[in-house]
């Protein structure tokens, strides 16, 4: 974060982890950020692990422009989530950890929800 507290480098993290309503709370979230002058207007909502069955009931219009919306494709496996049951804006990579990690590496600004 530069001194006058704006957001420079790499994309704002939010990481969706322990339960699906961390979800919807993360697209909010993610809105807020989106429409502050002041913050990135790069933001990553990544789900994984139990969180990810919220992204059943996740469609396109739910997702604000500027937002990334990104699944782990194991913890999909893990809780019988086919990729075609979810909205085709939402990216599927196939570790959501690894992708967390790579961010990272680039300079993200990380929050856990």
């Amino acid at each position: 974060m530069a001194d006058d507290n704006t957001c420079e480098d790499g994309p704002v993290i939010l990481h969706a982890s322990d339960d699906g309503s961390d979800v919807a709370r993360g697209l909010a979230l993610a809105s807020d950020i989106l429409h502050d002058p002041d913050c990135d207007d790069r933001v990553l909502l990544v789900v994984n692990h139990t969180a990810i069955e919220g992204t059943r009931a996740l469609n396109g219009a739910d997702i604000p422009e500027g937002l990334t919306v990104v699944a782990c494709a194991k913890a999909m496996r893990t809780h019988g989530i086919p990729a075609s049951a979810l909205d085709p804006r939402i990216n599927v990579v196939p570790s959501g950890i690894v992708f967390l990690a790579q961010q990272q590496r680039s300079h993200g600004w990380y929050i856990r929800l």
